[in-house]
């Protein structure tokens, strides 16, 4: 079995609205993030990602980290993906654009999120915190 390090932003409009992503080809919502290289940090890994995906800096931002998960990768067979998970809240809501290799952005509200089809990550670590309201869990 694979495995893929990965660190992701929460990012939160200031209403609660959750920032997701789906990837080309994938029919899968998951949060914005990437892989870690060898030469950077995970905070610095999550800063490149967001800039790369969103065109968007949090460097400056307030970034803490909520907690890791381990599951099964949606996108890869055969792979584990292990999540650095950091959260972000956001001082106002953005119009994000998908950019590299990303299909689609959008706000997710706790009025609609079974709407969307979730990566086991954010499904199984991410949402029971946030529909909770409660990311020190």
């Amino acid at each position: 079995m694979d495995k893929i390090v990965i660190c992701s932003g929460v990012m939160l409009a200031p209403e609660g609205d959750l920032l997701m992503v789906r990837k080309k080809g994938s029919s899968y919502f998951q949060l914005p993030g990437g892989k870690v290289a060898p030469e950077e940090s995970r905070e610095e890994t999550l800063i490149r990602e967001l800039k790369e995906e969103l065109q968007y800096d949090v460097g400056g931002m307030e970034i803490r980290f909520i907690g890791s998960h381990s599951t099964q990768a949606v996108n890869e067979l055969n792979t584990v993906v292990v999540g650095y998970i950091y959260l972000i809240k956001l001082a106002e809501r953005h119009a994000f654009e998908a950019y590299e290799e990303l299909d689609e952005v959008l706000w997710i509200s706790k009025a609609n999120w079974q709407n969307y089809r979730w990566a086991h990550l954010a499904s199984e670590f991410v949402l029971p915190k946030w529909l909770s309201g409660n990311f020190d869990q």
